[in-house]
């Protein structure tokens, strides 16, 4: 008894028609319709809003969304008692009808048993799969439904209705119908007149049919339409069976008793004599293995063992990483390490799976099948069948078969062979491409150390004798890079006279970093374009963008704020970038670029992003750093009402539940914080102020972990500065005076940090404003006391205290000033490198002078 799924019926090989219990369903406009075929023709007929979209407009309009919701309500309404059949999941809908209600899939699912029986030999049971699959057809598929997926899927299920004709076709000639054949291949040829295997299927049928010079004559017109159309002669096939026939020797080599058919006896005996494997043809398709190969010692070992022979499975190994770390490089200096163990050779294929045009696995499968010895005539015509095929000459072998550049798992899957005693070495740049069963190994760049050793391989050991410490700074410049290193060996060979001294200084300049890094055919920056063009423009974007940071790593937090997305989404940006090999994971919620992949990425951005749209993410991001910064502020039981008197974003920025966490940050995203501010700084000058602002945070926290942080936010400082000067705004150039001082007086350099008060003084006298003003005057008169020079320092002292205020106010600057000291305590007090004295310092002093002034 039929389930209420089974009783829909859905055609949709010819006009979209569809039928529940009998009853003629209103499929309703061309648009409804494409909706409908998505649905049904999508896995586990499921489908997401966007692939919808996607599906029926190449430009979406702006109420794209919300038409494919009356579609989907009105085939709801189409379905009538049952439009609950139509469900809404998390990320779009699902139409609960099974498989074989839609005749498409019905049809696919037919030839696919085609398929796998004519692989196993039955080829009147293939027969009857293919007669039923296409008696399914009623006219040209999806006619009248518009949207790209639907020309697609047209195009799609009219190629495989003509293999399937050919198979069909194929299977009537093995069992004898040599008249049917040659009948029915008349209008197949007439609609596809450069379809060499057509001419080839009607020659042999007319041949086996006692039709000879029919036969022949079928050649003469196939040569004279391909010279009329394309200008050659026909291909190697349809020569040799033209030969073949000439000389009497039949349409195959050892020719064919007439009325039989290889087929025919199969079905017999049930054995498929034409896919044995043919005695002593022994593949050798390994390209050489480099010769200046170095290093990988440990990663060879685990790899030699992984594809070891024997056991219950196939042997299965995959290495990944980014383009140009020396992936086939090390595969192809594996495989040749291990030939004697595959006695029945090994097959080769550069799959181009880092490209827009992958290599489709049925066409090499045709190549397998060559190299194994299979004549070109016995090669099946479907890709399921050639897969058969090919695991059939495989089997009870041992061959070693390695799949270059591979795409994804569903190119590679077909390639691979099914019996124990044999294996397959995979490279590709996508880490999720695992077969099941397979050991996936990264490959690193490699260490300084074998950097180096490969770079003297390259460039000859001399070199780098002749100056160590320069070839670690070049193996540096080039980001370690096997591909990189390799090219600067080229260009040295070619200009011997150069060195590698010039070589690092054009390295080092970074628009033409890139340019460098090019010889003869090899080139970084085309190693990585190719992985670029295959992205989507919103994962190219995020590339682009994330490519602004020059810091070693970044958090997706601030991926989010520079791409402008929510975190979620963010972070699955990113993931595709890992899976692409374009990015790196560093941590649980961390990412970074390999140097020459940020220095690709960054010229893309120049190249391809306005500028007002970089600079804008540039803004938002020091906003949020900001933000943050102040929300480490506000984390400390000390803060006060210093917020109060800083300058303020809209942003919220991340939040910390104390002041160990706000320390944590702080010193984790110091690089980040640096790197962001010195380039907005440069570029950005309209944002100098919010950098001024952020660095004032910075400075009052006293976090600097040790000299060289503290030399970092002093080089900032200085950048400031030179930023604020040739304006006309003196709150700006004073604050970015004082901050530099404040850092000069933690250094002990009291000579600079007067001169940088004084002149931040001279400005805050033409601004209303007492705290900055107070702030100066204070610290000055103890750079002053400290440099003995009393009567000055309390003069100022004096001053300071004029507009201090109570302690008590939290308006005053004398709370803002007490607030500071409470802050730089708070976040810095368990760093045993950082003077945090220089607080308590300020008071100290301060109650001295206060003192003095008392007195006088």
């Amino acid at each position: 008894m039929a389930t209420a799924g089974e009783a829909y019926e859905f055609g949709l090989l010819g006009p979209p028609s569809g039928r529940h219990d009998g009853r003629e369903l209103d499929l309703g406009s061309p648009l409804q319709r494409a909706v409908l075929v998505r649905l049904l023709l999508g896995d586990g007929r499921r489908c997401g809003l966007d692939q919808l979209v996607d599906a029926l407009w190449e430009d979406p309009p702006g109420n794209a969304v919300r038409s494919v919701h009356t579609y989907v309500y009105r085939i709801r309404l189409s379905l009538g008692e049952e439009r609950s059949r139509l469900e809404t999941t998390q990320r779009g809908y699902r139409l609960d009808v099974p498989e074989q209600a839609v005749d498409a899939l019905r049809f696919e699912r037919l030839v696919r048993d085609g398929e796998e029986l004519r692989a196993a030999g039955r080829t009147g049971p293939a027969l009857r799969a293919f007669d039923a699959a296409l008696a399914l057809w009623s006219g040209e598929p999806l006619s009248g439904v518009p949207g790209p997926y639907a020309q697609r899927h047209r195009r799609r299920l009219t190629e495989l209705r003509l293999n399937a004709r050919v198979a069909q076709l194929e299977c009537a000639g093995e069992l004898g119908e040599h008249a049917r054949v040659a009948t029915e291949l008349l209008s197949l040829i007439a609609d596809h007149p450069l379809r060499e295997d057509l001419y080839a299927l009607r020659m042999r049928a007319l041949y086996r049919a006692g039709r000879t010079a029919e036969a022949l004559a079928v050649y003469a017109a196939a040569r004279e339409t391909m010279v009329a159309e394309l200008g050659i002669d026909p291909g190697p096939e349809l020569r040799e069976l033209q030969a073949r026939i000439l000389g009497g020797a039949g349409p195959d080599a050892a020719g064919q008793p007439a009325g039989e058919s290889p087929a025919a006896t199969a079905d017999r005996s049930g054995a498929v004599r034409g896919e044995e494997a043919p005695a002593g043809v022994r593949p050798q398709q390994l390209p050489p293995a480099p010769g200046d190969f170095v290093g990988r010692e440990r990663l060879r070992e685990r790899l030699g063992l992984a594809l070891r022979p024997g056991g219950e499975a196939v042997a299965f190994a995959v290495l990944s990483g980014i383009g140009g770390v020396g992936k086939t490089a090390l595969a192809l200096r594996v495989a040749h390490g291990i030939r004697a163990d595959y006695p029945d050779g090994q097959l080769y294929v550069d799959l181009r799976g880092d490209g827009g045009s992958p290599a489709d696995p049925a066409d090499v499968l045709v190549d397998f099948l060559l190299a194994l010895g299979m004549p070109a005539a016995r090669i099946p015509a479907t890709p399921t069948a050639r897969a058969g095929a090919y695991r059939t000459l495989t089997a009870d072998r041992r061959i070693l078969v390695v799949l270059d550049n591979a795409s994804d798992t569903a190119q590679v899957t077909p390639l691979l062979p099914g019996t124990p005693g044999n294996a397959a070495l995979i490279t590709t740049r996508h880490r999720s491409l695992v077969p099941p069963g397979a050991t996936r190994f990264e490959v690193p760049v490699p260490d300084q150390r074998e950097a180096v050793a490969m770079l003297g391989r390259f460039t000859g050991d001399a070199e780098i004798a002749a100056d160590p410490e320069l070839a670690l700074e070049l193996v540096h410049a080039c980001g370690q890079l096997p591909l990189a290193l390799r090219i600067i060996g080229a260009r040295t060979a070619a200009r011997p006279g150069r060195g590698l001294g010039a070589q690092l200084l054009r390295l080092r300049a970074e628009e033409h970093q890139l340019d460098e890094l090019r010889a003869g055919g090899m080139s970084v920056e085309a190693t990585f374009q190719v992985g670029y063009r295959a992205l989507a423009p919103d994962r190219a974007r995020a590339m682009r963008l994330c490519a602004l940071l020059d810091a070693a790593d970044f958090p997706v937090a601030v991926a989010a704020v520079l791409l402008d997305r929510p975190e979620q989404e963010t972070e699955e940006q990113l993931e595709h970038l890992v899976e692409a090999g374009l990015l790196e994971p560093h941590s649980a919620d961390r990412y970074r670029f390999h140097d020459l992949v940020r220095a690709f990425a960054a010229r893309r951005a120049d190249r391809e992003d306005p500028v007002a749209d970089r600079e804008a993410a540039l803004v938002r991001l020091t906003m949020f750093l900001h933000a943050t910064l102040l929300q480490a502020m506000n984390a400390t039981e000390q803060a006060g009402s210093l917020s109060t008197h800083l300058f303020s974003v809209p942003l919220t920025g991340l939040r910390f539940d104390d002041a160990g966490q706000a320390r944590a940050w702080l010193l984790a995203e110091h690089t980040l914080l640096v790197s962001v501010f010195s380039r907005v700084l440069r570029d950005v000058p309209d944002a100098s102020r919010i950098v001024a602002a952020a660095l004032s945070v910075i400075a009052a926290s006293g976090l600097f972990a040790g000299p060289a942080h503290q030399r970092e936010l002093e080089r900032l400082a200085d950048q400031a500065v030179a930023a604020a000067e040739p304006g006309d705004d003196p709150a700006w150039q004073a604050q970015t005076r004082h901050i530099r001082a404040w850092l000069a007086f933690i250094r002990g350099d009291l000579a600079a940090a007067e001169t940088d008060l004084r002149a931040a003084i001279r400005r805050e006298n033409a601004v209303d404003d007492p705290v900055p003003f107070f702030m100066s005057t204070r610290l000055l008169s103890v750079v002053l006391a400290d440099q003995g020079r009393t009567a000055e320092a309390v003069a100022f002292f004096a001053e300071s205290e004029a507009v201090a205020g109570s302690e008590d106010d939290p308006d005053s600057p004398a709370c803002f000033h007490r607030e500071v000291g409470r802050l730089f305590t708070a976040l810095s007090s368990d760093r045993a490198e950082v003077n945090i004295s220089a607080a308590q310092h300020v008071y100290e002093v301060s109650d001295r002078l206060r003192k003095e002034a008392a007195e006088r």
